[in-house]
């Protein structure tokens, strides 16, 4: 019988918020994937009406992209992104507030499912969902990330919620506003899941008429209304990227909304997302899976989770951020088979063992998660640099940088673009070799001593920026790793 009260209480929700921030705050910059969103929440802080400044009409991307995630997160900081401007603060600390209030959201609609988890399964699988969340790197790395299925997330967490509880309207309209607006994919995941509902009786095909067809029309003209006008042509964003995707089948030439079309995506074998990137997710938590299966509930849970990533393992690209909505999911299954054993604690002197291993698991979830955030940290070089040139060169001096590709893919964005009376420029079409290249004062690019041959007799080097090369073990030392870093970037000075 489900308990009704958690020991727990609110410090769960505070853990969860606390893993969440800890990831933004060590990792403040963002990379190239994320790179549509956050710049065009920028420009809607930052320039607002004025459409010409947009940063997506000199870098369109591979496809467009809403602008309706971007439009809602501005929204909801525009308040203390304009108290910093008043206090005259860096715009990298409007930069966290952006995706702090996405991390926001997406550890809302964490607890709100974790309240009906609750509900079906009783407060200690609901508490160690939280735990085994909170554990979790990539869970917590990617919920301040802005991606459109970071936007996504706390949309599908809210249709899978109303889905248990039986709230086939919302659960519709959601699912309806997340397929059409954000990730048209999401009709493989939250589709199995209503036709589940069908299956069972317990949702009919003219309820589900009568629900599907207001909120799909409602929720593609609202993308189309607004897109078209920051697009500045009849458009339907979502639409666009599921005719690249199916109809011309070219998911594998590119895996971003991005400004640098020189980046190629890697296709991966057929069970990659089963043997790579789920082990990954989970951690040692995919370990309580098996066990959380003994409850005939959670298979019902499971079934559209692996039936959408066996489905979308068809396609050759991916990512672990495809299937980012399914890791919820197994948590609550992993959380029940953890509870399985801490239940019966007092039974034997196994479930004892078993319950040290359940305790055991998170704190290795952990030690994982820290060694991942560690490297992680290195992996922005070209947030750091642009940040270092800030420091080194007086706001007042007369500067024009060029910013190369490696370094705008690794942590610029125009957050950090922080004096008005300089010239930051991303040209693409600009070779080390170009005699334009001579025009910039301060050159930010890739440490290539062949590229930095051409600069030898013109520019002197301000700083070298390391990034990370590769991860070095050593089993009989404390820690038993440590992370060999490279010169990625070089920041040159005329």
């Amino acid at each position: 019988m489900a308990e009704k009260r958690s020991p727990a209480g609110c410090s769960l929700l505070g853990l969860l918020f606390s893993a969440v921030f800890a990831h933004l705050t060590l990792c403040p910059f963002t990379k190239v994937e994320e790179s549509f969103n956050l710049q065009a929440t920028h420009d809607i802080l930052y320039h607002r009406l004025d459409l010409e400044k947009y940063d997506h009409n000199a870098f369109p991307g591979v496809v467009p992209r809403t602008f309706l995630g971007p439009l809602f997160i501005s929204l909801l900081c525009s308040p203390l992104v304009y108290l910093l401007h008043l206090l005259e603060a860096s715009k990298l600390y409007s930069q966290i507030i952006v995706r702090g209030c996405l991390g926001l959201c997406v550890t809302l609609a964490l607890w709100r499912l974790q309240q009906e988890v609750r509900k079906l399964f009783g407060s200690t699988v609901a508490g160690l969902f939280c735990l085994i969340c909170a554990s979790q790197f990539h869970l917590m790395f990617y919920s301040t990330r802005t991606l459109p299925n970071v936007f996504a997330l706390p949309i599908v967490l809210l249709a899978f919620t109303a889905w248990l509880q039986h709230k086939h309207g919302t659960f519709i309209a959601l699912s309806a506003f997340a397929i059409i607006v954000f990730r048209s994919e999401l009709s493989i995941f939250l589709g199995l899941m209503l036709l589940m509902s069908l299956m069972g009786r317990r949702l009919s095909v003219s309820r589900l008429l009568c629900c599907a067809i207001p909120a799909g029309i409602g929720c593609l003209a609202l993308t189309v209304g607004v897109d078209s006008v920051f697009w500045k042509q009849l458009l339907w964003p979502e639409g666009q990227v599921l005719w690249y995707n199916t109809v011309l089948n070219r998911s594998s030439s590119w895996g971003v909304s991005l400004p640098f079309s020189v980046l190629i995506q890697q296709t991966s074998p057929f069970a990659w997302y089963f043997y790579s990137a789920l082990p990954r997710a989970l951690g040692l938590s995919a370990l309580f899976v098996p066990l959380g299966l003994l409850d005939r509930r959670t298979r019902a849970l499971l079934l559209p989770t692996v039936g959408f990533v066996f489905l979308y393992s068809f396609l050759p690209h991916k990512e672990l951020r495809f299937i980012i909505y399914t890791i919820p999911v197994f948590n609550i299954v992993a959380a029940r088979g953890c509870s399985y054993v801490l239940n019966n604690y007092h039974k034997s002197w196994m479930y004892k063992m078993g319950s040290l291993i359940v305790i055991g698991h998170l704190m290795m979830n952990v030690a994982y998660t820290s060694m991942s955030l560690y490297v992680s940290y290195f992996n922005y070089p070209g947030g750091r640099a642009l940040q270092k040139l800030h420091t080194i060169i007086p706001s007042s001096a007369d500067v024009s940088v060029h910013i190369d590709v490696t370094a705008a893919q690794t942590g610029v964005s125009r957050f950090l673009e922080l004096n008005d009376n300089w010239r930051y420029d991303k040209r693409e079409d600009l070779k080390p070799e170009d005699p334009l290249m001579q025009n910039y004062s301060h050159v930010l690019m890739e440490a290539d001593p062949a590229h930095l041959a051409h600069f030898a007799q013109t520019h002197r080097t301000l700083a070298l920026l390391p990034g990370f090369s590769k991860l070095v073990f050593h089993f009989f030392e404390l820690p038993p790793f440590r992370i060999k870093l490279e010169n990625k970037l070089v920041l040159l000075e005329k």
